[in-house]
């Protein structure tokens, strides 16, 4: 199977330069990584001492404790959004949790939550326990905090092939405008960390927490033999307001916190702001538009 894994990611891993060396690794430690099984996170805590890119790893046949959660269609969470609540002093707390699923499952909770935070003075956004999930519906959140006119984030470099743009998507309706800040931990993961990256960046938000864990690579599944899959990277992200992004690094708070406090930080901060007028935080509504196909891998 490691052999497998080896000859799949030699010849899709988004940095090229890298494959061939990555792939040779994989090669001549496959019976030690075998030996893990059927432990897929042993297996997978090996084969990063490989490989340093923790969006490469093996998945379980079984789906995941966090698959399950993001797939029960009767839970909030099934539109990645774990709780919404109204804090003292007329904020608001969206947490997204666990992951982004794809956006025909997000857009209603997205839609619900907005509505729910229109009028806030201003609103926090829990990534803490955000893992990260669909790059179409991250751009479904970056469109509800940047407004109803679509920009141009950055872009997806493939391996092999032309890139795609990212641009955030207006289509949740209600356009946040008041002032925002982003909660994160050292967990904090790919998706999760392109909405901190991202709205810090374009000086959007003000991020608050932990270090997080520094996966920029957008992913593909590949099915194994055995039974098993993996995901590999196959693009790289590009943010046009940096040229860059947080692989290996990880998103550096403006307030630098333990995770568990983080929400204290960012209230204080908020309070601390003159009223913001209710204008700039009220609903634009725009006709709902059918959820397009993926255009995107994820993450």
């Amino acid at each position: 199977m490691f052999l497998a894994l080896a000859d799949l990611v030699d010849q899709h891993y988004v940095l090229s330069d890298r494959a061939r060396t990555h792939a040779d690794a994989i090669r001549s430690h496959a019976g030690e990584l075998a030996g893990h099984l059927p432990d897929i996170d042993a297996a997978n805590t090996a084969l990063r001492t490989l490989v340093p890119d923790r969006h490469l790893c093996l998945r379980p046949t079984r789906p995941s404790v966090v698959q399950d959660i993001a797939d029960t269609p009767d839970d909030a969470r099934a539109g990645g959004i774990h709780q919404v609540e109204s804090l003292v002093g007329g904020l608001c707390l969206v947490e997204f949790h666990p992951v982004f699923p794809a956006p025909d499952r997000a857009l209603p909770a997205l839609r619900a939550a907005a509505r729910r935070a229109a009028g806030s003075r201003g609103l926090v956004i829990d990534l803490r326990r955000c893992f990260g999930g669909d790059t179409d519906t991250a751009a479904l959140i970056h469109g509800w905090l940047l407004g109803p006119t679509p920009i141009h984030l950055g872009r997806f470099e493939h391996r092999g092939h032309p890139s795609t743009d990212y641009v955030s998507d207006p289509d949740v309706g209600a356009h946040y405008g008041a002032p925002v800040r982003v909660l994160t931990s050292a967990g904090t993961f790919s998706g999760g960390e392109d909405i901190a990256y991202v709205q810090q960046a374009l000086g959007r938000a003000r991020v608050v927490g932990e270090q997080t864990c520094g996966g920029a690579h957008p992913v593909e599944h590949f099915s194994l033999p055995g039974d098993h899959s993996c995901q590999i990277p196959v693009a790289r992200s590009v943010i046009e307001a940096t040229g860059g992004n947080w692989e290996g690094i990880g998103v550096t708070p403006d307030t630098v916190c333990p995770a568990d406090r983080a929400l204290d930080h960012a209230r204080r901060e908020l309070a601390d702001l003159d009223a913001v007028p209710p204008r700039h935080a009220t609903i634009t509504e725009t006709a709902p538009t059918a959820v397009p196909a993926r255009s995107r891998p994820e993450w």
